[in-house]
Order: C-alpha cells, then structure tokens, then sequence
C-alpha cells in the first residue's frame, strides 16, 4: 500500500471519474453533467490542489483531492478536501480513511490549522467525516418554491 501525489496521467485517469462521483456524492439532489463536472475539477487544480492516491501495486484503490480554500466569516485561509473516493471493489478495507489521515498530514504540514469540505445531506460518507473529528459548522437549507400557488 502506498498514499503519493498522483502524475498528470493518473490525474486526468481520475477525471474520467468524475461525472460518477459526483453523481454519487450528491446523492441524487445534482444532475451531473460532464461540463460542470470538468469545470469544478478544473477550477478546484488550476487553484494549486491535488489528488492523493492509494493505490496497491499498479492498482488505483481510491483517492482523496485537497487544497486551499479561504474561509470566508473568518477570513482565513483553510485546508480543504475537494473530494473523496475510493472505487467500489476496495470500499470498507480503511482506504478512505488512510487517505483522508494522509490528508491531514500534508495540510497541517503546510501550517493550515483546520481543514474542510462539503457533503450533501444523504451521503454515507458523513459519517466517516464525523468518526475522523469533522463536525457541522454551516448548514445549507432550500424549500422547493415549484408547486407554490400564487
């Protein structure tokens, strides 16, 4: 087992991913589209973030994105994780956790005193986030205003 930065290859391999991951990490409330997919990825390694790998021999097993975010009620600059996944063949093996605990290492190591990240209502991944010390700081809340009356 092996947690490194992964090459431009492997990064744009991961970009194939992406439309399934995000479908489900939103649990259904986004419709994915490949454009919107490209353009949060683009956005998120143009500001200077990267995926971590796990991998086992040759094998990707999973990976974790990180990088900066600049928290905006406090005005300060956080560590932040962009996305985590790890490929249905080697989920409940602790991969996202190691990934998750490598995560940590690097961003503290770049002197962040906290790290963040988003997760939809829904997702399963909640609460590894909560088992690793995340906890809730913002909710974001909606009411569907469709079938209103006027």
């Amino acid at each position: 087992m092996a947690i490194r930065k992964a090459t431009f290859a492997e990064t744009q391999r991961i970009l194939q991913h992406s439309l399934h991951v995000w479908k489900e990490a939103s649990v259904g409330y986004v419709q994915p589209s490949w454009e919107k997919a490209f353009q949060l990825a683009a956005s998120f390694l143009q500001g200077g973030g990267y995926y971590l790998l796990y991998v086992e021999g040759p094998v990707i097993q999973g990976w974790i994105a990180i990088g900066e975010m600049r928290d905006f009620y406090i005005d300060e600059a956080a560590g932040f994780i962009q996305e985590l996944y790890v490929l249905p063949p080697y989920r409940s093996r602790g991969v996202a956790e190691k990934l998750c605990t490598e995560a940590f290492r690097q961003l503290k190591a770049k002197d962040y005193r906290k790290v963040q990240l988003n997760v939809f209502a829904g997702n399963r991944a909640k609460q590894l986030y909560e088992k690793l010390g995340f906890y809730e700081v913002c909710t974001t809340m909606e009411r569907n205003l469709e079938n209103e009356k006027d």
